[in-house]
């Protein structure tokens, strides 16, 4: 009994301590990221088992669900992590706790208040919002009169989660302010928690009515809220019922807020109208939201967990004009994202069709069909062109607003908005004539990109994710150029990650020649219903596993022989892991 209360001790003190360092906070929080990305895949799943890809009771909750989504993203969640943190830094530095708590509590309630403005406006209209933009892209099996009311009434109750989890990435921020990552790091966990225990609980005894799902979005933004409430109080952080609009800080949160809500705005527009133009493919808003949760777990385990951590030390630097260290802390975190993140992208790339199914299609009698596979894994492969560049997007943008320069991120935003959607169109209508998931028969006939196919293809829908990684990889490129005013070494840079890039396609040849060599021994069959009784599973995680185990053994070799600095992350972080069985890096 005096070990357990002992060990709880211990468990709970890491929960309260302060995390400082950035790498050592990055990796800590990879934890949480990763049991998030499980549960949240986890629950994708069940979803997928349940409908499969086809599905228009599924199709409904995502089409619904993309409003109240961007809704919470614009006005609470990115305004708030990156715009917000800086002033709320400075605010209690240099003016003390009390005008901290004043600062804050303004910025919270003049957030909720605006999102009550627009939701409202959402509730009044979204009758005819629905049919006018589903009715814009055309689709090519248009919803009923009742499906629309279905997607309407959902997207009303959906906005009221939405403002749980809005005011719970508030406490998130105070949290951050006080150094405290890991508990605002559980709460997606919750979330998801919440979300699988409601789906499994009562959608089958709701004869998989969509609004079970939303009812899973109740009590997962209530669980998201308040797993953080206990150390928020702890920490004796003041909430106050204020709006003090004389507040100097205040004014600065409206200055550099607006662009970069700017900035958001345009990353989810780009997303709902993308959606949307699912629509116009069977299957496609599911099969793209089920491959862009796949794909986000890379950018969310290696991507975010860096600039989520490194944000307050970044701008701590700036205030402080210590220009040396920035360029120390860039130059260092890029590399390690790079190193960390290449090798996963490469296997995604080439193993996306055996991944797809051991993710969503791992459930005995599953509604996810092979056809679903190869949609959902299609789109994958057009994701994993750039998603090492997505990957270090979030890092790259947080540099601008650490520095509270949000005039560039704005201006580079806008292009790319204009660029996805144009490109979204464009590649969709191409790919639209393919007549399946293959790269080597689309016809590349300029007239193709021009207009939709009379019968589209499925395959049409990953257009959304070739747009996506050609112009996201072209925006990184040119926001690291524009920070290079801060001489952070572009060309040591590129020589460094080149390092990396080598090693990786070493890793991406050796990977694929194993791959083809392996194949024969998958099978995965046209349904649940097929007569094949052996077990698709465990073909497919054989094939995985032989191909996964030497192709990452081949990408460190390479490193070692390039002499890459950051193996060294292998041996201090996983060699105490490694200990236990009595292996060494």
């Amino acid at each position: 009994m005096p070990l357990v209360k002992k060990r709880i001790k211990k468990i709970t003190d890491l929960l309260g301590s302060e995390q400082k360092h950035i790498l050592e906070t990055a990796f800590i929080l990879m934890l949480p990221v990763i049991l998030t990305k499980i549960t949240g895949q986890l629950f994708t799943l069940l979803l997928a088992s349940y409908y499969g890809a086809t599905d228009s009771r599924l199709n409904q909750f995502f089409i619904a669900n993309t409003i109240p989504e961007l809704l919470t993203t614009v006005l609470m969640t990115g305004a708030l992590g990156t715009v917000v943190i800086p002033v709320l830094i400075a605010s209690k530095s240099k003016y003390g706790k009390e005008q901290f708590y004043r600062v804050y509590s303004s910025i919270l309630n003049a957030t909720i208040i605006i999102f009550l403005i627009v939701s409202a406006l959402l509730i009044v209209f979204a009758g005819k919002f629905v049919p006018a933009a589903i009715n814009l892209v055309k689709p090519d099996v248009p919803p009923t009169q009742a499906e629309l009311n279905n997607i309407a009434n959902m997207m009303r109750a959906l906005l009221f989660p939405q403002l749980f989890l809005g005011i719970s990435v508030f406490v998130s921020s105070g949290l951050n302010i006080y150094d405290r990552y890991i508990v605002p790091q559980l709460s997606p966990l919750f979330y998801n928690i919440g979300r699988i225990i409601i789906v499994v609980s009562f959608l089958p005894l709701f004869d998989y009515s969509p609004w079970v799902i939303v009812l899973g979005a109740y009590l997962g933004s209530l669980l998201h809220l308040l797993v953080q409430l206990p150390l928020f109080k702890n920490l004796k952080i003041k909430y106050l019922p204020i709006i003090d609009f004389k507040d100097n800080n205040l004014k600065e949160v409206l200055k550099l807020g607006l662009p970069r809500i700017l900035v958001l705005a345009s990353d989810q527009i780009a997303l709902v109208i993308n959606n949307f133009i699912a629509i116009a493919f069977i299957g496609g808003p599911a099969s793209f939201n089920f491959a862009k949760s796949l794909y986000l777990v890379i950018p969310s385990i290696f991507g975010y967990t860096f600039s989520y951590a490194s944000y307050p030390t970044l701008s701590r630097l700036f205030i402080e004009g210590n220009q040396k260290e920035i360029r120390r802390i860039v130059h260092k975190t890029l590399n390690e994202i790079f190193f960390l993140a290449l090798p996963f992208v490469i296997t995604l790339m080439v193993l996306r069709v055996p991944l797809v199914r051991l993710v969503f299609g791992i459930f005995p009698n599953t509604a996810f069909t092979l056809d679903n596979t190869y949609q959902v894994a299609w789109i994958l492969l057009f994701f994993s062109f750039g998603l090492i560049f997505i990957t270090a997007r979030w890092f790259v943008f947080n540099l601008f607003y650490a520095s509270k320069n949000t005039i560039l991120p704005s201006i580079v935003s806008i292009f790319t908005l204009t660029s996805v959607i144009g490109l979204s169109i464009l590649f969709t209508n191409l790919l639209s004539h393919n007549p399946n998931y293959a790269i080597s028969t689309i016809d590349w006939h300029y007239s193709n990109f021009l207009s939709r196919a009379d019968e589209p293809s499925r395959a049409g829908v990953a257009g959304i994710s070739m747009a996506m990684s050609l112009v996201y990889s072209i925006e990184l490129i040119i926001m690291l150029i524009l920070f290079n005013r801060f001489k952070i070494g572009i060309k040591k840079l590129a020589t460094d990650l080149s390092k990396k890039i080598v090693a990786g396609g070493w890793m991406l040849v050796f990977m694929y020649l194993t791959f083809k060599t392996w194949n024969v021994i998958t099978y995965i069959p046209e349904s649940a219903d097929s007569l094949y009784k052996g077990s698709t599973s465990l073909n497919l995680f054989i094939l995985t596993t032989v191909t996964v185990i030497p192709g990452f053994m081949i990408y460190y070799l390479i490193c070692k022989l390039l002499r890459v600095e950051e193996l060294k992350l292998l041996r201090r972080y996983l060699n105490p892991i490694f200990k236990i069985g009595g292996l060494r890096i």
